[in-house]
């Protein structure tokens, strides 16, 4: 990449940036922001204005996260007082927080106080970070308590994380009560797992819901305490994918209901939440943490998928394509940068220099994970997600992927 390219690339992140610093709404020395969701209201759900709450998907720890980041790259006083600002909402709402997952829930609202904690030398955040994940719970879980988003799932891999940096056995411990759990809730069919986190005639594949997101976890959790229970459910996750891959798609089904409705035959999504590239996401870190050539051909086929899905909505379909790291083309160039290989960097790149010259060249608004197009500022399906690519384009080993729950720290 050109000294040109990654410039603008960081510009590109600052501009997003300062649309969210003048943009934050402040209270005293707090400050959140405001933007659209999708609510359920009269029977069906509608996009409704609000302001968002402390968590990392839509709320004030992404934009934290974002903004952190980008003043690693600029040391700018407006920045560090809005960084500043969103800490101070996040201390406030907290503990109102869901008890699990790492986007919806308080380990990643933990993690965001300890990175951020961390980067800003601010060690009273840092212990209010680890305070908060010893307020997490690790009895009975619900059914939606399961998954990355708002489960065990990503719950285990920021304590498992913690653990290694602080050394608190408390965390360790609630690792493994929680691993122990997810066991317990599967779904068995002699050596194949799975779990029903959402309403769906069939338990999903994929990442952010599905049998990846939980299946790593247990690896994960595996890879610290040697318990051959949490391989054996790893296994078993992953074997559950297996056997519902559609050959002729190269991809796995969205067995969602409101998706699987609309035909008769299998529906693959293109997205870090649902199909190739979360699980592209899933088998790289799963090879890392225990080699393995069905891991290795996996992640060839889901890279493989993920990138011509890339490919062929840069060439044909750019105007309906949405910038969101949730399900939009900037979360799937997201994940192919740590796939190894500079095809995979070039891919990356053009998609980002296609954003610059759409959105940021014509001052026009960048398009967002909604579906009905409207503004929303949050990490995953808005403008801070966006940032963040753009900031993952310029320094891809310094900012880490924000797709996989971790702690994280450089």
């Amino acid at each position: 990449m050109n000294q040109t390219n990654k410039n603008n690339f960081l510009e590109t992140a600052w501009d997003i940036g300062c649309h969210l610093m003048k943009n934050s709404i402040w209270h005293n020395k707090s400050c959140t922001w405001q933007g659209y969701s999708f609510e359920p209201l009269d029977g069906s759900y509608q996009p409704v204005i609000k302001t968002f709450g402390p968590d990392v998907y839509s709320g004030t720890s992404g934009i934290a996260l974002f903004l952190t980041a980008l003043y690693t790259e600029r040391k700018d006083s407006v920045l560090l007082k809005t960084i500043e600002g969103s800490i101070e909402q996040i201390k406030s709402t907290m503990y109102n927080a869901t008890n699990h997952g790492f986007y919806a829930g308080k380990p990643g609202i933990a993690v965001t106080l300890i990175k951020v904690g961390t980067e800003i030398n601010r060690e009273d955040w840092v212990k209010d970070g680890i305070d908060l994940l010893d307020s997490i719970p690790s009895g009975s879980l619900q059914s939606y308590e399961i998954d990355i988003i708002s489960g065990a799932a990503g719950t285990i891999p920021v304590l498992l994380d913690s653990y290694a940096t602080f050394r608190q056995q408390a965390f360790l411990d609630k690792a493994i009560a929680l691993g122990h759990l997810l066991c317990n809730m599967a779904e068995k069919n002699n050596n194949v797992w799975s779990w029903a986190t959402v309403p769906s005639k069939k338990n999903l594949t994929g990442f952010s819901h599905g049998s990846s997101g939980i299946a790593l976890a247990l690896l994960q959790l595996y890879r610290v305490t040697g318990n051959p229970a949490f391989l054996e459910g790893a296994e078993g996750g992953f074997n559950y994918e297996r056997q519902s891959f559609d050959v002729s798609q190269q991809n796995w089904p969205d067995f969602r209901d409101d998706v699987a409705s609309i035909s008769t035959g299998n529906i693959c999504s293109v997205a870090w939440c649902h199909g190739a590239p979360g699980i592209t996401i899933s088998r790289l870190k799963a090879n890392e943490l225990h080699p393995n050539t069905v891991f290795t051909n996996e992640l060839k086929t889901a890279l493989t998928t993920t990138s011509k899905s890339i490919y062929q909505n840069l060439i044909e379909n750019l105007a309906n394509t949405n910038y969101s790291i949730c399900h939009g083309i900037a979360g799937n160039a997201d994940i192919i940068l740590d796939c190894g290989g500079t095809e995979y960097q070039q891919l990356a790149e053009a998609v980002g220099n296609a954003g610059i010259s759409k959105y940021k060249d014509n001052n026009i608004q960048w398009s967002t994970g909604l579906s009905t197009g409207h503004y929303t500022p949050g990490l995953m399906m808005g403008l801070a997600g966006t940032g963040y690519f753009y900031l993952r384009l310029f320094d891809k080993n310094k900012h880490k992927s924000l797709l996989l729950p971790q702690l994280g720290l450089s």
